[in-house]
Parts: C-alpha cells; structure tokens; sequence
C-alpha cells in the first residue's frame, strides 16, 4: 500500500475566457475570434448575454466557481466584466484576491510593468471619482426631498437607482449595515432590498 507522502497534488493551470454581449440580438463573433486567436480553447469560454450594470450574471458565476489559485481569466476588452470603471476595478480586484490574473486583448489596457502600473492607478483613481459622483447624487436626491418637506422618519421606503448605487457603493467600501441605514436615511428593510436589487452580498 502506498503511503501519503503529505503533500497536496497541485492544480494544473487553466486559461479561460469571458465573453459577454448587451442584448440576445447582438453577436458573440468578434470577441469569440479574439479569445480563439489568444489560444482560447471553446469549452473554455464562458458568457453572458446581459447588460455589465448587474453585478450578478450567470456565466461569469460559474466561471468564478471554475477558475482556481494560479489561473488565467482573458476578456477582449476590460469592459466586458463591467458597466463603469468602479464596477471592472471591483472584479478584478476579487479574481486577484483569489490568486487568478486578468488578461485584456485591447491594447493599451495590460496591467504589466510601468504603464500596466499607471492604467491601474488611472482606474483607481476613476473609480473613486465614480463612487464619489453616486454618494453625491444620493446626498442631492436627499437634500431634494427634504426641501419638499419630506423628512419623517427614516424615510426611504421606495428604491430608487440612484439609491441603489448609493448603498452598494457604501457597502463594497466596508460600510456596515447600520452605517448605511444612518447615512442614507433609510430602514435597515430598504438597505436589504437595495443590496438585493444591486446583486450585492449582505
């Protein structure tokens, strides 16, 4: 009988790839042929036939839940895992956490030595200027209806978009439930229904 020797059998590194289009009427082609041209194999291409604005979408899902310590996830153009800025940053920065690199195929957006590392302070820096912009709008939005007289309670009972990216910003940068419910005037119901519509964990 064999002995363990103690040591884990290591995972053999994948390359994948991520498509993603809008709408049913619009066509995988161009970035099927680019993932194909980077060496791409079919089985290895997941997809989402869905707008970048929802943070939840099936194909990247499940490409998540493959993909392992060490792979490589390659996309034709950044904005395919996401709608804005702050949106593409937040997955890449999840992949990385996770030990999985991101390869774009659009030049000029590889994060590589010295300008791969000014791209990446240059979404950052984007990005923040996003989440500002979302906590602004949410602050006139709140100045707007307490102008109209419309201050009792904590309340927000209807969700709104603009509210929703407030509460999703807030909670993506570590804020707490309770903290949200204070900020943006809103029941701790609301906050919940807002980080559902958003598609973001509680």
């Amino acid at each position: 009988m064999m002995e363990r020797s103690g040591i884990e059998p290591t995972h053999e590194h994948y390359a994948f790839g991520y498509r993603r289009v809008s709408s049913l009427k619009q066509s995988y082609e161009r970035q099927t042929k680019a993932l194909h041209d980077s060496g791409i194999a079919d089985d290895r291409i997941y997809e989402d036939k869905i707008s970048g604005k929802f943070k939840t979408r099936p194909g990247l899902d499940a490409l998540l839940k493959a993909a392992r310590r060490g792979d490589t996830i390659t996309v034709s153009s950044l904005d395919r895992l996401g709608r804005t800025v702050l949106h593409i940053l937040q997955t890449i920065e999840e992949l990385e956490d996770r030990g999985i690199s991101v390869q774009s195929l659009k030049p000029g957006e590889q994060f590589e030595g010295v300008t791969g590392k000014l791209v990446r302070n240059i979404m950052a820096s984007i990005a923040e200027w996003e989440r500002e912009n979302i906590n602004e709008r949410a602050a006139e939005a709140r100045a707007a209806r307490e102008a109209k007289g419309i201050t009792s309670g904590r309340a927000k009972s209807v969700v709104t978009p603009t509210t929703i990216d407030a509460v999703q910003a807030l909670r993506e940068s570590g804020k707490t439930i309770a903290y949200i419910v204070e900020n943006q005037r809103m029941s701790r119901a609301s906050v919940y229904r807002a980080l559902q519509a958003a598609g973001s964990p509680r």
